[in-house]
């Protein structure tokens, strides 16, 4: 959209204007830059890419209100650093919400970024590259990410070392303000409890199968462990996915060893066939390592590999070619991953 003079000078005297309010609320631009150059293969396909790995920009506003309470809204948009673009049509499809806090915790309303169970299990245990890019997690069934629009999030109050946290959205309304009766609703728990060195996680996600378009409901529980001993630390977590042609088992174990600016990172992923079917499995593995520059930026080179069985068609993100039933993936890159 271009501005005209007339339309810049009122948004620079508005802005004058508001300075006394704009002072008593918080503003923070924040981002995420990482793309990488990759050498992929898929099935006997090599192609060399370069691929933006969920480059971000957003914005938060905070505001201190009576009796310990405060207010703060978030907008964040998936940017393409390889082509400038937005990844969708809408501007702040990885975020739009509004959050009320204090003593009772927090309520949050709007389009949610992902769900609470997958930050608190498969995230929290993928420290390459937040999870990210071709060497994101694979084999994770996610039942509620994507599905978080029109979404109301709790996260209480520490309990001691426990934190609870849950979301719910409601059905898509459509155009006639009815209710889509064939949507159903995503629900996301979790529960984290940290034990010095050791922290643990559960999480629950309930939505509808994405793998068949009915409305089939499907399910998952997660179970995470990671301990932190000096430089290194290691865990994993065990998934659990129940439902009508959906039952399934898969586990990741993860390991990261610290040198003074330099990380070394490993894992491995298991899962196993889809209600029984033979060569539904797949595996994953990564290699990689990081050089910190600095708190913000690093430099990563990587190596990582899908291993499907004949009828398995796991995919991570940030391939450019589309695999068939039974195709490995494989890359190997370096990349620049910059945190503003």
């Amino acid at each position: 959209m271009k501005l005209n003079q007339k339309t810049l000078c009122a948004m620079a005297a508005t802005a004058l204007l508001s300075g006394t309010a704009m002072a008593e609320t918080g503003f923070t631009f924040y981002g995420r830059a990482n793309v990488s150059v990759e050498q992929q293969k898929v099935g006997s396909q090599t192609d060399m890419v370069m691929v933006d790995n969920a480059s971000r920009a957003g914005v938060r506003a905070n505001r201190d209100l009576a009796d310990g309470m405060s207010v703060g809204a978030v907008l964040e948009a998936g940017t393409n650093l390889t082509s400038g673009s937005t990844k969708t049509d809408k501007l702040f499809a990885r975020e739009a919400s509004v959050a009320l806090n204090g003593g009772f915790g927090q309520v949050k309303l709007g389009r949610m970024p992902a769900s609470v169970a997958y930050f608190a299990t498969a995230d929290y245990v993928s420290n390459h590259n937040h999870d990210t890019g071709t060497s994101s997690d694979a084999l994770y069934d996610f039942l509620a990410t994507g599905s978080l629009s029109n979404a109301i999030g709790y996260a209480s109050p520490k309990i001691g070392d426990l934190k609870l946290e849950a979301q719910y959205g409601l059905k898509k309304a459509t155009g006639t303000g009815t209710s889509d009766t064939t949507a159903v609703n995503p629900i996301a728990l979790a529960a984290n409890y940290g034990m010095g060195p050791l922290q643990l996680a559960l999480g629950y996600e309930s939505a509808q199968n994405p793998k068949t378009p009915a409305a089939v409901s499907a399910s998952q529980v997660t179970a995470r462990a990671y301990y932190s001993m000096g430089p290194l630390g290691f865990g994993g977590y065990v998934q659990k996915s129940s439902g009508t042609n959906f039952d399934r088992t898969a586990y990741r174990l993860s390991a990261m060893y610290t040198m003074g600016q330099n990380e070394f990172h490993v894992n491995y992923g298991s899962a196993g066939n889809r209600a029984s079917v033979a060569n539904t499995a797949a595996s994953q593995f990564t290699l990689a390592y990081n050089y910190n520059l600095d708190k913000q930026t690093k430099v990563y080179a990587m190596v990582t590999k899908v291993a499907n069985k004949s009828a398995a068609v796991y995919t991570p993100g940030g391939f450019a070619t589309t695999n068939s039933s039974g195709q490995d993936l494989q890359s190997i890159g370096a990349g620049i991953r910059y945190n503003f």
